[in-house]
C-alpha cells in the first residue's frame, strides 16, 4: 500500500508529516486531507484561535506533491456534506 505524506501549511510554516500514512489511493489521502484539516480548524476555534491553515500538501514517499487540499476546500465539503 503507497504511503502518503500530509504536510500542513499555515501562513508562516511548513509543517511536515515526518511519518505518513498507508492509504490505498490519493484519493483516500485527499479525504484524509480533508477531515484532519476539520479537525484543525475545529481544535483552533475551540481554543479560541484565528485558524491560520491554509492547505494541506499531500506528497509520495519521494517528496512529490500530488495534490493539494486548501482550507476553502474543506468549508465547501463541509457545506456541501450539511446540504445533503
Amino acid at each position: 500500500m503507497p504511503r502518503f505524506f500530509l504536510h500542513v501549511r499555515t501562513d508562516e510554516d511548513l509543517i511536515s508529516d515526518p511519518e505518513g500514512s498507508e492509504l490505498p489511493d490519493l484519493i483516500s489521502a485527499q479525504n484524509e486531507a480533508l477531515v484532519g484539516l476539520r479537525q484543525l480548524v475545529a481544535d483552533s476555534i475551540r481554543g479560541s484561535r484565528i485558524p491560520v491553515l491554509q492547505q494541506i500538501e499531500i506528497a509520495d514517499e519521494v517528496g512529490q506533491i500530488l495534490a493539494t487540499v486548501r482550507f476553502q476546500d474543506a468549508l465547501q465539503s463541509l457545506e456541501a456534506d450539511y446540504r445533503r
